[in-house]
């Protein structure tokens, strides 16, 4: 199914206005570059264009997608042009048979334009190389998202069931798996339970902290210079990684800064840092 047939079928359904008629010539502007900064250890991104697709209330478009590495998604962005009124937009992550991995809904404000974040739970584990969806509905809103369309594309693209030629511009951010190292000397493996565990006063004659306890975010600052990759981890008590930055031959008075994405509860947190296969653990309170 064409989009042009698809915009001649809906555009009497759709209550736009003037933005109907937009639709229908492909008038909108495409958004420059809005998946190039994403803080995530890789983004899956579909192609940006100037075209659009209306999403009516309880309309629901799919889109195939593959990640980029195998672990957890973080956040699904869409490219919305135009909202008519408040309403919803209820995203899932689902596989080749529909089954629901991952869902989120966030609020959709009246004339919203922008990037739409619905943040996962990020719990399920995807594959690299395995195909999966991302399912979009509106609710209680009508919805102008970006996209391509009448061009070849990588993805899948389905309106209510019927095939769409192109994509919409949506995109998912992924954090990476760690793995543990498996040729590794189990007296030096930073994931072991025979990890070389530093003393307070050790860390803190490497690095430095502030603020602890945090409410948002937080920086560690190196007090001496390293050599090597030197992984920073933020986790749970159960060992979940919550955020992971990777430096390069950090030097003394080099800062990373710690922004999680997720929204913490307040506790306590663990701190990890690994360098020459050395780990570092600081214990860190979220007011």
């Amino acid at each position: 199914m064409k989009l042009q047939k698809f915009y001649i079928l809906t555009a009497a359904a759709v209550l736009f206005g003037a933005f109907a008629a937009q639709a229908q010539t492909a008038a909108f502007s495409n958004t420059a570059g809005p998946f190039d900064d994403l803080k995530h250890d890789c983004v899956v991104k579909s192609e940006t264009g100037s075209q659009v697709l209306l999403l009516n209330h309880q309309d629901i478009v799919i889109q195939s997608f593959t990640p980029c590495t195998t672990g957890k998604a973080q956040v699904i962005y869409v490219i919305i042009k135009q909202s008519d009124s408040q309403g919803f937009l209820q995203a899932s992550i689902t596989d080749s048979r529909g089954e629901i991995i991952e869902g989120a809904k966030t609020t959709v404000r009246e004339s919203f334009n922008g990037m739409l974040k619905l943040r996962l739970e990020g719990e399920a584990n995807f594959n690299a190389g395995q195909t999966y969806f991302v399912k979009l509905r509106a609710i209680g809103t009508n919805l102008v998202i970006e996209g391509r369309y009448g061009q070849d594309s990588d993805n899948t693209l389905h309106l209510n069931g019927w095939k769409l030629d192109g994509n919409i511009s949506v995109a998912v951010g992924m954090r990476e798996a760690i793995e543990k190292p498996a040729a590794m000397d189990e007296d030096r493996n930073p994931y072991g339970d025979n990890a070389i565990e530093d003393r307070a006063s050790e860390f803190n004659a490497y690095f430095s902290v502030y603020p602890n306890p945090f409410s948002e975010d937080f920086s560690v600052k190196f007090n001496k210079d390293l050599k090597g990759e030197t992984t920073v981890m933020l986790t749970d008590l159960a060992g979940n990684v919550l955020h992971r930055e990777v430096r390069l031959n950090p030097v003394d008075g080099q800062q990373v800064y710690i922004n999680p994405i997720y929204d913490l509860h307040p506790g306590a947190y663990a701190l990890r840092i690994i360098n020459d296969n050395r780990v570092y653990n600081k214990t860190l309170m979220k007011q």
